[in-house]
């Protein structure tokens, strides 16, 4: 679509010191390929070794880096928003890291994302701003362009009202959110929560899901993302090779797969708890099963991820140790970096079931990923009642996390489904995500968001089509715009 602008914590690639691009962790930028044509302009960080760079092109895509200082992404990034609003937004929030000063970096750095958009984007043009990194972003973003339509994503969880009140600057996250037309979340939950958490703490007026903030209308409704089902079935397809030399490799007859970042809120030593007990008891043999457990490091330096790191590897190392096998061989396969596509594809056709036991999850899109890869329709997937996805992928079999016994039932359910149910339980979970996969996800979102209905009259007349040009020029001169650029929009 033109004239979109794109704010989200990190550009979709990052600068290095001798100048080299290399694309930036997630998937952001393939998710929205699909709506960012020629002229598409993308605000964000460039990376920790980027310094101060100019503006330049990538593909398609007009690039405007975000500088942060060293402070500022220690304060602003890992502090604030990974060490307060992560937690928080996952019910994880193990101490309480309210620090003034990281809330205050937030507050700058929020401001710098939104001037930088206010200067970039055209006049009556849309912006899309992702993520809890810039929840401040949109109503900073409305106060200095208001002839913007202004969409807000959240990719993670949304809490429960009491949860979110335990933030002292929650009525101020609350009205920058409320700065948006149309604010996204992944899954209806999520959109109860925020609707409650907003009546509570600032009591807009409503009707439904519509909120009336002042001046404009916020349309707030579920728009759970998903996968490129095309690209996931294709690299399926062609990893059938070697996803039979990783089962060669492993020479067992049942392979359990969890692939993750390494995140306190994913439940891997919850899944392996559950693997190390079948073992135990019996109900597994380890002579002829295994797990093969990818743990991608992630936040090395915040110290709730280095215990969650010291756990998980004190869990691989004492189920190896007490089931060695008896040609040395050990039933947990633990990779602890990333996978490319195409290895993750090998790993979703070679394993007998993928295992998602995430405490709270936006998503979790690698179980679609597997979904969309399993077009031999011969795997099983367990996945927790907490990720979003679980109300998208009728055929999986779904666990309580926090439940070890759940856990293991399914596991065991997984290993002994017969052929005709596997095929059958997958075949209903390809075709959800086939229909609405990631391109339909952000067409659908940036529909409803050129189609949200502002109250503002003066909003209306600084669009397309919105007045003649001496009205748009006499508005924007009141609104503090720059006159000359009502020129570029048709009456």
């Amino acid at each position: 679509m033109k004239g979109l602008v794109v704010a989200a914590n990190r550009l979709p690639v990052e600068l290095s010191a001798d100048g080299r691009l290399n694309p930036s962790p997630g998937g952001l930028a393939s998710a929205l390929s699909s709506v960012t044509a020629a002229g598409t302009q993308w605000v964000g960080w460039a990376g920790p070794e980027a310094a101060r760079p100019k503006p330049f092109d990538h593909g398609d895509l007009r690039l405007h880096p975000v500088f942060l200082s060293p402070d500022e992404v220690d304060r602003y990034y890992r502090g604030f928003s990974n060490a307060v609003l992560w937690p928080l937004f996952h019910g994880r929030l193990r101490r309480v890291e309210l620090n003034r000063a990281w809330w205050n970096s937030y507050r700058v750095v929020n401001r710098r994302f939104a001037s930088a958009v206010a200067q970039i984007a055209p006049l009556g043009g849309t912006v899309w701003v992702h993520d809890y990194h810039l929840l401040l972003a949109p109503a900073m973003i409305r106060e200095k362009r208001p002839d913007l339509r202004i969409g807000l994503f959240l990719h993670i969880p949304f809490p429960n009202a009491q949860l979110f009140a335990m933030l002292p600057w929650r009525r101020e996250v609350i009205k920058g959110m409320l700065g948006a037309d149309v604010v996204g979340f992944q899954v209806p939950d999520d959109v109860t929560n925020f609707l409650a958490a907003a009546k509570r703490l600032v009591d807009p007026r409503m009707v439904g899901r519509t909120l009336f903030d002042g001046s404009h209308s916020v349309d707030v409704d579920a728009f759970p993302i998903s996968v490129d089902f095309t690209h996931w079935d294709e690299l399926g397809e062609g990893a059938a090779s070697a996803a039979l030399a990783n089962r060669q490799e492993l020479a067992v007859e049942s392979v359990l797969l969890g692939i993750d970042r390494l995140d306190y809120t994913k439940g891997i030593s919850q899944r392996l708890r559950a693997f190390g007990e079948l073992l135990d008891q019996g109900l597994l043999d380890t002579e002829q099963c295994a797990f093969v457990q990818v743990a991608v490091p992630s936040r090395s330096d915040v110290a709730a991820y280095e215990d969650e790191r010291d756990e998980v590897e004190q869990l691989v190392d004492r189920i190896n140790v007490k089931h060695r096998r008896r040609n040395g061989s050990v039933p947990v396969r633990y990779i602890d970096y990333s996978l490319d596509e195409v290895q993750m594809a090998a790993w979703f056709r070679a394993a007998d079931a993928l295992v998602v036991t995430s405490l709270a999850d936006g998503m979790n899109l690698v179980a679609k990923e597997f979904v969309a890869a399993r077009g031999d329709l011969d795997g099983a997937l367990i996945l927790s009642e907490f990720a979003g996805a679980a109300q998208d992928l009728d055929g999986a079999l779904i666990v309580n996390p926090y439940d070890i016994e759940d856990i293991k039932q399914a596991v065991l359910q997984a290993i002994q489904m017969p052929v005709a149910e596997r095929a059958a339980r997958l075949r209903t979970m390809r075709a959800a995500v086939q229909h609405n996969d990631v391109h339909r996800w952000a067409r659908t979102f940036l529909t409803r968001l050129q189609s949200s209905a502002s109250t503002r009259t003066d909003d209306l007349v600084l669009r397309p089509g919105g007045g003649d040009l001496a009205t748009r020029r006499d508005l924007a001169n009141r609104r503090g715009l720059d006159p000359k650029l009502v020129e570029t929009i048709p009456s």
